[in-house]
């Protein structure tokens, strides 16, 4: 028997107080599941919510409620079981727990409901940093709401403490058995279904795991596929839900165009990992040289510190913090989509792969025989490859009167691996990128100079392309945009960064941007732009789209000096609002931390919350509302 009570008195009080802190628990459990089923009914989920998503999400609730209770269960009421003495005190505790739980829970539903994110960092910056009085305003109606709302969360808990002491005496081994079945199946199996639905992209599953706070579903693609579970031809692709946003909006109304236009093509020439101290006459001069014929924008930023969220906002003109949306919709690039409805032939040359990350299908899913790969053994191997592959491509279009679109990607800057004949430009130079070498006191100039060496070849690379595009005419029906994916970082702001991935600085996000449109006047432009532009321009220049840019896009005209006083960069889990001298990054444990531009922390005092409040309305711009 479980709860034997045929032993001594002091026996019979420990099992008591067990029985009453078990029933104590599992009804807490449950008032916490209420209202996390409250936030999926409040949610923009909760409106295309299909039978199997809302199912799976009442479990995992479940799941989520015992868990969040455990902690102070196991903390505050278990340790005096064996002080009988005390026990009240331990009731008091856990009832205490449960009454703030239940109160932030409230809290954070209403925090979800607004800005689609649990309490974070950013949510605690707005209430306590500076102006945090000017961004939350409370009248007398609203605290008498808020005052009423602890009132009536206190009478539920009070409740649960009743029940737990009224009823415990009912409470059997078997029932406590299935209260622990119940506890297991709940934490287990909806993670396990989760990994199931993001390798078969059942998107009603995926989707409403965002509305559980702290929640962290499973993926298993991998797995699944060696089980064979699913196939790997079903990976992504066999996705029923595709093209329903559900959880966002975009466009926000449907586009409009002219009836007619020029059509011009168009070809992206990215350098992943570019950094910007690399723009010299020096370094590149070919790409130099073809600035003077065009437009430079010498204050341009990425959508991200990261190859995926820089790509991902140079074609969507939206930040990648909305990559896991498109990804599980498949909905596609409005930019490619109007490429593809005006026949435009679009073609890949990247020197890395467009399988990981999944760029063939997350921005190329609707092109057909779409090119992944390219044959090569080294980096340097494959930008070669593909600017031999490109040129020919020129010289071979079977309809040299059908527009195109060419992604030319070359990955040299990102490998930072070159043969030695090419080492030579600038010395002293590394042989090889020794990580292992890297610390916060070393002279970055050697592994500069490789890194360097590595930009001048990519250079000539760009050179021979533009020489091409010339030689066959068509730099006079061509839009020609040279740019970086993010930048890459040789400790500038002496914190032992380097590389990219690692923060919001301008030596990871600040690229070099070139725009050569035929007619344009050439210039150098000081404005502060970002990728997110690039397709508003080329939608309302190229194709002929009226609509104002906010309707698909993040970003304005290039040209339109008017800018927000704030960039968004980054992914996900980790993004930040780049101000004039102020970078706000919300890590990934959901904290938030304030620097300057130069990575100095900043107090929490010196917080704007009212513009922090705009940069994240911002962000969410284009979520169901």
């Amino acid at each position: 028997m479980m709860f034997d009570t045929s032993k001594s008195g002091v026996c019979t009080e420990r099992v008591n107080y067990l029985k009453r802190g078990f029933l104590f628990y599992m009804c807490a459990s449950c008032m916490l599941l209420v209202q996390f089923v409250s936030y999926l009914v409040n949610s923009n989920y909760w409106e295309s919510l299909y039978f199997i998503g809302g199912f799976y999400y009442l479990i995992a609730a479940l799941g989520q409620a015992f868990l969040f209770n455990l902690i102070p269960w196991v903390v505050l009421y278990l340790p005096f079981t064996w002080w009988r003495q005390m026990q009240k005190v331990g009731a008091i505790l856990f009832t205490c727990a449960i009454f703030l739980l239940n109160v932030l829970a409230y809290l954070n539903g209403i925090v979800f409901q607004l800005y689609k994110f649990h309490i974070n960092g950013f949510v605690l910056d707005l209430a306590f940093g500076g102006g945090g009085n000017q961004v939350f305003v409370f009248n007398n109606t609203l605290v008498l709401h808020g005052v009423l709302i602890g009132l009536l969360i206190l009478l539920f808990t009070l409740a649960v403490v009743f029940i737990a002491y009224r009823y415990a005496w009912y409470v059997t081994s078997k029932q406590v058995k299935i209260g622990i079945y119940l506890f297991l199946f709940s934490c287990i199996a909806p993670q396990l279904t989760h990994a199931y639905a993001a390798a078969a992209n059942v998107n009603s599953i995926m989707e409403v795991s965002a509305c559980l706070p702290q929640y962290y579903p499973l993926t298993a693609n991998r797995l699944m596929l060696k089980l064979g579970v699913i196939k790997k031809e079903d990976l992504y692709v066999n996705n029923p839900d595709k093209g329903k946003g559900h959880s966002f909006v975009y466009p926000l109304h449907p586009l409009e165009k002219v009836d007619s236009v020029k059509p011009l093509n168009i070809i992206y020439l990215i350098l992943d990992s570019w950094n910007f101290r690399t723009f010299t006459r020096e370094c590149c001069p070919n790409i130099r040289a073809f600035g003077d014929r065009s437009a430079v924008f010498n204050r341009h930023l990425s959508s991200s510190n990261g190859t995926r969220g820089g790509i991902f906002g140079l074609f969507f003109g939206i930040s990648a913090t909305y990559w896991q949306d498109f990804e599980r919709t498949g909905v596609q690039p409005l930019f490619i989509e109007n490429l593809l409805e005006n026949g435009y032939d679009i073609e890949t040359f990247a020197s890395a792969t467009l399988v990981n990350p999944p760029f063939y299908r997350i921005v190329f899913g609707d092109v057909k025989d779409i090119r992944k790969e390219t044959p090569g053994a080294t980096p340097f191997d494959r930008d070669n490859r593909i600017t031999e592959d490109f040129l020919n491509y020129l010289d071979e279009r079977k309809d040299v009167n059908k527009p195109f679109f060419s992604f030319v990607f070359y990955d040299l800057l990102h490998a930072i691996d070159i043969p030695a004949p090419y080492r030579k430009k600038f010395q002293p130079s590394w042989d090889y990128a020794n990580y292992l070498a890297l610390n916060n006191n070393l002279d970055p100039e050697p592994f500069f100079n490789l890194y360097r060496n590595c930009a001048y070849y990519v250079d000539s690379l760009v050179g021979k392309v533009v020489n091409k595009l010339e030689a066959n005419g068509l730099l006079d029906n061509s839009v020609i945009v040279i740019t970086g994916d993010h930048g890459q970082e040789f400790n500038e702001n002496k914190k032992n960064f380097w590389g990219h991935g690692s923060d919001f600085s301008n030596a990871q996000v600040h690229v070099p941007f070139i725009l050569y449109y035929p007619g344009n006047i050439p210039g150098v432009y000081s404005h502060r732009t970002s990728h997110y532009d690039v397709t508003p321009t080329l939608m309302k220049r190229v194709l002929g789209v009226k609509n104002p840019a906010e309707d698909y896009s993040m970003g304005r005209d290039l040209f339109d000096p008017e800018r927000p006083p704030f960039h968004l960069a980054g992914d996900p889990q980790n993004y930040a609002f780049i101000m004039d001298n102020v970078i706000y990054e919300k890590k990934l444990a959901g904290n938030i931390q304030v620097t300057d531009s130069l990575l100095n922390r900043l107090s929490r005092n010196q917080i704007n919350s009212g513009l922090l409040l705009k940069a994240i309305e911002f962000k969410n711009m284009f979520l169901k509302k």
